[in-house]
């Protein structure tokens, strides 16, 4: 008669607070770090499933691994088992199927909060092994059914690897999380133009529409106030002139010209408050006995220079 015993516990690791969540979850997603990370590992490969596993795992990714084991001082020897990997949202579970009925399934999480968020509430019984109350932590629920004989070498062994496991992993994901952040200042350096040295720097003018095409591009001429005052203060005096000119236009066509002959005839204007308008006859009698009969107006010129003869 075989005795089993059925070994529960949970070990709880925290984080730095230089590693994110989803950092540590991609650690834990990543099957080959996590089996590599294993001091105990020192061979790995992909296998299909067994026939005997049940239907949930029969569509999970397994792994033939390949362990050395220290029995006694000096005596060593290699076990190879099966194991299956399942991803979970916040971390990853394993089931192992290791000789001498010895299995192991683990379970592995990220829990608590990142800076910014509500603080995670904490199951009963997790406040004596060592949760945080600010931070994240790296969880592990441990499930082991084996030999009675076997369980306390087997569950030193497992701590005593995992611790390494842990540790390593911590650190990985330190280093990764790190990389991402110097990989995001060099991408945001590129896309800004900025190759981290700091001063002051001028701009360089942008081409113009022109630039390219043999076009020659002015820039605008820019006027002072007093002399765009002193242009609008001309162009309304021009407009002025022009609104003169325009209303005399308007003016004279609205007097009305009859024939000169007719001594009748004068020439009025709009206004009625202006004197009476003599006619054309009556203008030409009056210049007649201003100007006498025969009478020549004569010009007087300057007296011409004295030339001067060589």
């Amino acid at each position: 008669m075989v005795l089993w015993k059925r070994s529960i516990y949970t070990v709880v690791t925290p984080l730095p607070p230089t590693v994110s969540r989803e950092t540590a979850i991609e650690m834990l997603h990543s099957h080959s770090e996590m089996i590599e990370l294993n001091p105990l590992v020192i061979n790995h490969t992909k296998c299909k499933p067994p026939a005997n596993a049940p239907p949930d795992e029969f569509h999970c990714i397994w792994y033939e691994l390949t362990d050395r084991i220290t029995y006694l001082p000096g005596i060593k020897g290699q076990v190879s088992y099966k194991a299956c990997f399942h991803d979970l949202p916040r971390g990853l579970q394993t089931h192992v199927y290791a000789p001498a009925g010895l299995e192991i399934k683990e379970k592995w999480s990220i829990g608590g909060n990142e800076p910014g968020e509500e603080r995670e509430v904490i199951e009963l019984g997790l406040g004596n092994l060592g949760v945080p109350r600010e931070g994240l932590y790296l969880r592990e629920d441990v499930d082991m059914s084996c030999n009675v004989f076997l369980t306390g070498f087997v569950k030193k062994t497992l701590n005593k690897a995992h611790g390494v496991l842990v540790d390593r992993l911590v650190v990985k994901a330190d280093l990764a999380d790190d990389k991402k952040a110097r990989e995001g200042y060099r991408r945001a350096s590129v896309l800004t133009g900025n190759s981290g040295i700091s001063g002051p720097t001028s701009p360089s003018p942008s081409p113009g529409p022109g630039y390219g095409l043999g076009l020659r591009v002015t820039s605008p001429t820019i006027t002072s106030p007093r002399s765009s005052h002193s242009s609008m203060s001309e162009a309304h005096i021009n407009h002025s002139s022009m609104s003169d000119v325009r209303q005399s236009h308007s003016s004279m066509s609205d007097y009305s010209f009859a024939d000169s002959t007719a001594p009748s005839t004068t020439i009025r204007g709009d206004h009625s408050e202006a004197p009476p308008l003599q006619s054309i006859a009556e203008l030409e009698a009056t210049d007649k006995l201003s100007v006498p009969r025969g009478a020549a107006s004569e010009i007087r010129l300057p007296p011409p220079s004295p030339v001067e003869m060589p």
